[in-house]
């Protein structure tokens, strides 16, 4: 076994328990562990660093900033170890470490946010039997849970990477951001947005490379049972499309909704968003029920027909609707048309979908939702191509055979 715990209780440094089991951590070396005695430096290590093979938190923290002699004794019930689980996500086994039982509605809460990565325990008397609990648990969280292997190793090559690219660009020109910020602001761009796509271009680069986290992707096999298919919509709808938050500029691929029907894409490019002397924005609008009508014209399907009673061959024609073979239509499933249905079907038809509307007036039709890359790349190429093809003359049957002989 290997990889950091973090193990946050007030008393660790304390002559007691939770100090002798600190340093049972530390003399069996079977992990690496960090102590951290506060609140407020608990929350900032979750901030900077993602990679805890586990994470021991007492539940019964004394919340008292004891950095600042002025502050010493002063209770912050704002900052709380339920607060912290609450507002960072933690991908990681968490283990409750308690004087006391929770109470059942706050486990409740915590089951429902992390799921089988958290336990449970009561603090108890005998260190060494503790310790090999702890341990135990551990190995067998990690036995059950092989899936969260490539999370893991993922996350470590992440962090070496990003220090690895900072600092070959510190070396090249350490005022590299703001040169950059200047050219893109210069542009009529958005100096934040760009600057951070062209850093996660170079770091995606990076870890496609690393030979550990390929390793670690091929040899992974999972036999469990087949995972049911509104599980697998929802990871392709967070992988599709990405929730943002509030404040976020408007960017390309964006999504927004007109009316209850009516729906669009943004397609102007980031740079001229912000630009625009006249705030026209260019889109790509649909109505929710085209994909329904889509499938009745082409496929004689309507919605009180059953798709197990199609016959095969008009089940593998229907199927590959989502490989957009269509040049005219293009097709995106998992469109959160709502919240928690995965699906529903964007239908597209590039004959009637292009329309410019007003930015200002618009602005609040945003749904807090974009259409990720490659896929917003995909949208416009299609789009693009659709309107720039070229008919060129047909050749004779003879031709046609003579080139198949």
């Amino acid at each position: 076994m290997d990889g950091v715990i973090l193990f946050a209780d007030n008393n660790v440094f304390s002559e007691g328990h939770e100090n002798q089991l600190f340093n049972l951590f530390l003399q069996k070396k079977e992990f690496s562990v960090l102590p951290i005695d506060n609140l407020a430096c608990l929350e900032a290590t979750i901030k900077s660093a993602s990679t805890f093979k586990a994470c021991i938190i007492d539940w019964n923290f004394e919340n008292t900033l004891i950095e600042d002699e002025d502050f010493v004794g002063i209770q912050h019930p704002e900052r709380t170890p339920m607060s912290i689980l609450k507002n960072h996500s933690l991908y990681t086994l968490v283990y409750i470490y308690s004087a006391r039982e929770l109470s059942n509605e706050d486990k409740k809460c915590l089951k429902k946010r992390y799921g089988k990565k958290i336990h449970f325990r009561i603090k108890g008397n005998n260190v060494d039997k503790e310790y090999k609990s702890i341990i135990t648990d551990i190995q067998k969280f990690e036995n059950n849970n092989p899936h969260l292997t490539i999370p893991f190793v993922w996350s470590q090559t992440i962090n070496t990477a990003t220090q690895k690219l900072f600092e070959d660009l510190e070396n090249a020109d350490r005022n590299w951001m703001k040169e950059f910020h200047k050219t893109v602001d210069n542009d009529g761009g958005d100096p934040a947005s760009e600057l951070i796509k062209i850093f996660n271009n170079a770091l995606c680069e990076s870890i496609i490379q690393s030979p550990v986290l390929r390793s670690n992707i091929d040899d992974y096999s999972d036999e469990n049972d087949p995972v049911p298919a509104k599980d697998s919509a929802k990871v392709y709808q967070r992988l599709i499309y990405s929730q943002l938050p509030y404040e976020t500029p408007i960017m390309t691929g964006e999504l927004f909704k007109f009316s209850n029907n009516q729906f669009g894409i943004l397609i102007t490019p980031e740079c001229e968003i912000g630009d625009k002397k006249d705030h026209q924005l260019e889109f790509l609008v649909f109505q929710r029920t085209n994909f329904e009508e889509y499938l009745n014209k082409n496929y004689a399907y309507g919605p009180n027909d059953n798709y197990d009673n199609l016959k095969e061959k008009t089940k593998e024609r229907m199927k590959k609707i989502f490989n957009n073979d269509s040049l005219s239509v293009h097709i995106l499933p998992v469109f959160p048309f709502s919240s928690r249905r995965y699906n529903e079907v964007a239908c597209i038809n590039f004959k009637t979908a292009f329309c410019i509307k007003n930015k200002k007036a618009y602005e609040s039709k945003r749904m807090g939702y974009r259409l990720n890359s490659p896929y917003i790349h995909q949208l416009r190429q299609r789009y693009l191509a659709f309107f720039g093809k070229y008919g060129v003359p047909a050749i004779p049957d003879s031709l046609r055979v003579y080139n198949l002989k």
